[in-house]
């Protein structure tokens, strides 16, 4: 009898049937296949995206909520580069009128600040401006380092300090302060400022400000008590301008009897400079030594003297003067603690601590230092920490 032919369908069928649990795993391994591979891919996509938000949080490439880009550069712009080299030779030099026309607020306290904080800083130097995009048109936050050689000490101090650069109405450039700024600006200011590449510019002007301090033993004892010295000087001065705008009030009409005359004759302890303002920036109107009379206006509580100089207004540092007729007192009491020196220089070799109240034997009295005896052999001494 003849076999009939199977279709391919039916062999088809036929082996599936022979080899069921065979086909049922392989089908499964297939499947677990696929499903591994999608998974692989979707964790690929994952860390992927990770990795460039990562990438963007420590390059600073993150996006403002207006698009912006707070990406760091480094001086890219010139005229605000100009703007800040000129407004910190203000502040070195306390040029009243460059400080007015580039910061957007300044009352007669910051001004007096300034003013202050200029008698003990020689110049800015080495200054780069480093801007993010604000959201204002033409506004830039801007972090400016440099260097600061303060008087009397030869190490220079890295700083940095950020401000608010925009127009004003007239388009001319301003500097902001943080207190000057609305409260959205200042918002906006401080993530700008918590990108990882300024912070990494503040953290190594941090540790190159801690290795200058280190290396000057003398700078670093210093700038600890830095900010308390302006401290008292700013009290001193706000002191002096109340006391000056009470005194200068219209007087009364019942007021009859004549302003008793207060002036006296002062005399220099030694060659000194005649200033044209009460400040060691002032302008030198010539130089006055022993036996050389003036008449005393003013005795200043910021340690100058007000004096009457060929006719004209002059300023003499306090203690570089006498009244005419007293001796020069045989001591000097110390203000403050100090240190006692081999010579009249900051570089020279300590020799002690005097602490405030010490009396110190006068010899005599220098361009800034007090020659004096202490146990028994000639020593030096600032002469701003006595009286």
């Amino acid at each position: 009898m003849r076999r009939e032919k199977k279709s391919l369908k039916t062999k088809i069928l036929d082996y599936l049937s022979r080899n069921y649990f065979l086909v049922a795993t392989l089908v499964f391994v297939i499947c677990v296949a696929v499903v591994a591979l999608v998974v692989f891919k979707i964790a690929e996509v994952r860390d992927e995206k990770a990795r460039e938000q990562e990438k963007q949080a420590h390059t600073g490439e993150e996006l403002s909520p207006d698009g912006r880009d707070y990406a760091l550069e480094v001086d890219a712009y010139p005229e605000i580069k100009e703007v800040m080299v000129e407004y910190h030779n203000a502040l070195a030099d306390y040029n009243e009128e460059t400080i007015k026309k580039y910061l957007m607020y300044v009352n007669q306290n910051d001004l007096d600040l300034i003013e202050i904080k200029s008698e003990y800083i020689e110049k800015y130097d080495n200054i780069v401006c480093y801007t993010q995009k604000a959201e204002a048109e033409g506004a830039y936050y801007v972090y400016v380092s440099y260097t600061l050689k303060l008087d009397n000490f030869a190490h220079k101090m890295p700083g940095v300090i950020g401000f608010y650069y925009c127009p004003d109405e007239e388009g001319n450039p301003k500097i902001c302060r943080q207190t000057d700024i609305s409260e959205d600006v200042l918002t906006d200011f401080y993530v700008a400022y918590s990108k990882q590449d300024v912070q990494d510019l503040y953290n190594q002007v941090t540790h190159d400000y801690n290795e200058v301090l280190d290396a000057d033993e003398q700078l670093k004892t210093y700038m600890a008590g830095f900010d308390e010295m302006v401290n008292r000087e700013m009290v001193k001065r706000v002191a002096l301008r109340e006391a000056t705008e009470e005194h200068s009030e219209v007087p009364s009409e019942e007021t009859t009897e004549p302003e008793e005359n207060t002036t006296y004759l002062v005399e220099p302890t030694t060659t000194v400079n005649v200033r044209g303002s009460a400040s060691e920036k002032g302008e030198v109107k010539g130089q006055v030594g022993p036996g050389t009379q003036l008449t005393c206006v003013e005795e200043m509580i910021n340690g100058w003297t007000h004096v009457i100089y060929n006719g004209a207004d002059g300023y003499i540092r306090s203690d570089y003067l006498k009244k005419v007729g007293e001796g020069d007192s045989n001591t000097v009491t110390v203000k403050e603690s100090v240190n006692i020196r081999e010579q009249a220089s900051m570089d020279s070799k300590v020799i002690a601590l005097a602490q405030a109240g010490t009396q110190l034997e006068l010899i005599e009295r220098l361009d800034g230092w007090c020659k004096v005896k202490y146990n028994g052999q000639t020593a030096y001494v600032k002469s701003e920490y006595v009286q």
